[in-house]
């Protein structure tokens, strides 16, 4: 009977190894923690399976946000291959449509904004320059180029006040200086604030240095004798009894 009590069922159940007991204890971990596991196995399962969902799910983003960043830059070169500007323009706007939140698009919403602005849809490629810029990051170097677009759109259309607001940001980027203070110059002559005009071109010259091109040194001096001429015929214009 001693024999059978001892490998009987309910003896073999009670000699098992408490693993989890034994992985703990063989750690060293204190006895507090223990305690804490073995209360709180559940929620911890819980949170570990959280846990592995939440890495799978960003590796699936990557994957994802990786597949269609390259997706929409295969349609974009494909699209800039097309020669025929009416067969160009379906394939630009389905990047920027089915792609929206990928850099790739903003590009090829510039290529239609360059496209508006060349067909002379100057009101169109303001829209989309505007928005591309407040897309942008602030430091971009694509940022100056989109800026002189939208620039030179509302200049075309005559918005001469926005123009100058654009103008006068772009004056403070690298390598657009001289550009801005001649369109800023060349807008004034237009609205006839002949003396605006003249502190463009002279605040130019003033600010180039000794290197500077030659040409472009001849070019202002010009515009400013153009712009001493005109005056001169302003003032011979005038009554007589305004002069005095």
């Amino acid at each position: 009977m001693s024999a059978q009590s001892l490998f009987s069922k309910k003896n073999i159940e009670s000699q098992k190894f408490d693993a989890r007991k034994g992985i703990m204890e063989e750690l060293n971990l204190p006895p507090e923690i223990i305690s804490f596991v073995r209360k709180n196995s559940r929620t911890l399962q819980i949170a570990l399976v959280l846990f592995l969902v939440l890495v799978l799910s960003w590796i699936f983003y990557d994957y994802y946000t990786e597949r269609q960043e390259n997706n929409a830059a295969s349609l974009l070169a494909s699209a800039m291959q097309i020669e025929k500007t009416e067969e160009r323009l379906p394939v630009l706007e389905e990047v920027v449509n089915d792609f929206s939140r990928t850099d790739t698009a903003l590009w090829g919403k510039l290529e239609l904004a360059n496209l508006d602005y060349q067909n002379g849809a100057y009101d169109w490629a303001i829209v989309k320059y505007e928005e591309i810029i407040t897309k942008l990051p602030s430091g971009s170097s694509l940022v100056p180029l989109v800026r002189l677009n939208l620039a030179q759109s509302y200049e075309e259309t005559t918005q001469y006040d926005q123009a100058i607001s654009q103008y006068n940001l772009l004056k403070k980027a690298t390598g657009f200086r001289e550009e801005s203070h001649l369109a800023l110059g060349r807008i004034y002559k237009e609205k006839d604030d002949l003396p605006q005009a003249r502190q463009e071109y002279e605040e130019l010259l003033s600010t180039m240095e000794d290197g500077a091109a030659p040409q472009l040194r001849s070019k202002v001096q010009a515009l400013l004798n153009s712009l001493g001429a005109a005056e001169n015929e302003i003032t011979a214009a005038k009554p007589e009894e305004n002069k005095e």
